[in-house]
């Protein structure tokens, strides 16, 4: 694939028009449709340009080899304009993530839970549940699952987290190129979150299974991946033990309560009291009118806190420290991978030098 078929592609993915991409890149949309057929050939100073604003490496363009699209999977899918331009943020920076790893000799590979099924149609919501209880258990989570998930994953099983603000829900990918990777909405509650990052989980873990048939996601999968965030996150033991030691003289526990164990499980109350509903198989309507009765103290003046997380990992931000450090990584490119000014990048070079190379004895017995 040539450059000028490759400019096409990536600014259709980010889903631009020639105006837009001009405007963006402040090359004009005569110069840029020239370059995409190839009756010219663009400097280096404007392919860097349009590489930039399409959220691409300039490799792509220089090398031979073809641009691959990777499948993405969203919950809440906004219009096509906008899914594709969170999509190429969100891609550009696991290629950032990977190249990090790379320059610092730190590529992981990681192996991940699979169902004991191979085909999508033996998948039932039994089966979600068993696999949930399964995960739960490869994984090592303790009593509270999502106390350690996000930790777990990101700096154990090296699956890329990222939080950006954008339209619609969360969204996973698995890429041949830079491996597993999960988007949360920064807008979204935190205990929203939590539920979006168990349901990406289960796309992650059955990507072999799902996509190996189709690359659009269906309602049934969608509610697969609901089934199983409840039972991974919601343990039913442990909700049990909870509302249990709870429970007045008439076996009754107030909405005040359920709250409570909806905080420490990091979930929502409606969330929280579906899962008892099917722990304790409650009829249908009982379920509405205790929903309906959540939702109404909900309104009442008691907001949960919701923090605010870093758009990027830890383990990120520390790879691309260290690169930097090691000469690996240029002051430019560092503050385009931290999301900071030129100057601010800066201050990480002016720490004392003094510290950086000293090393720590251990006596080995």
């Amino acid at each position: 694939m040539d450059i000028g078929r490759k400019l096409k592609f990536a600014r259709e993915a980010i889903g631009y028009t020639l105006k837009k991409a001009s405007q963006e890149s402040k090359i004009g949309e005569s110069s840029i449709s020239e370059f995409e057929n190839s009756k010219r050939e663009p400097k280096f100073s404007q392919l860097s340009r349009l590489a930039e604003v399409y959220r691409k490496t300039i490799d792509i363009f220089l090398s031979d080899e073809p641009i691959i699209e990777d499948t993405v999977l969203w919950r809440d899918k906004p219009d096509s304009a906008e899914s594709k331009k969170t999509e190429a943020e969100f891609k550009q920076l696991c290629e950032q993530y990977r190249r990090l790893e790379v320059l610092t000799d730190e590529v992981k590979e990681c192996s991940l839970p699979k169902p004991d099924i191979s085909k999508p149609e033996e998948f039932t919501f039994r089966q979600a549940e068993l696999f949930a209880k399964k995960a739960k258990k490869w994984f090592h989570l303790g009593d509270v699952p999502i106390a350690s998930l996000k930790r777990l994953l990101e700096e154990v099983y090296y699956i890329k987290i990222f939080y950006l603000e954008y339209y619609g829900s969360s969204i996973s990918t698995v890429s041949n190129r830079f491996g597993p990777a999960i988007l949360l909405n920064v807008k979204s509650k935190q205990w929203r979150r939590s539920y979006d990052l168990a349901h990406e989980l289960f796309h992650i873990l059955t990507w072999s299974i799902f996509r190996a048939q189709s690359a659009e996601l269906s309602e049934s999968e969608e509610k697969l991946a609901d089934a199983f965030a409840s039972k991974f996150l919601m343990p039913e033991e442990s909700i049990k033990e909870r509302v249990e030691s709870s429970l007045n003289e008439q076996d009754q526990i107030s909405l005040d309560r359920l709250d409570d164990i909806a905080r420490e499980f990091d979930v929502s109350l409606e969330a929280i009291l579906y899962r008892v509903a099917s722990i304790y198989r409650f009829e249908k309507p009982d379920t509405e009118r205790y929903v309906n009765a959540a939702k109404a103290y909900l309104e009442l003046p008691k907001s949960r806190p919701s923090h605010k997380p870093n758009k990027l990992p830890e383990r990120y931000c520390s790879l691309a420290i260290r690169a930097l450090n090691e000469g690996k990584l240029s002051l430019m490119q560092f503050a385009k991978y931290m999301d900071m000014s030129y100057r601010q990048a800066g201050e990480y070079l002016a720490e004392d030098e003094d510290f950086k190379d000293e090393k720590i004895s251990i006596s080995i017995a």
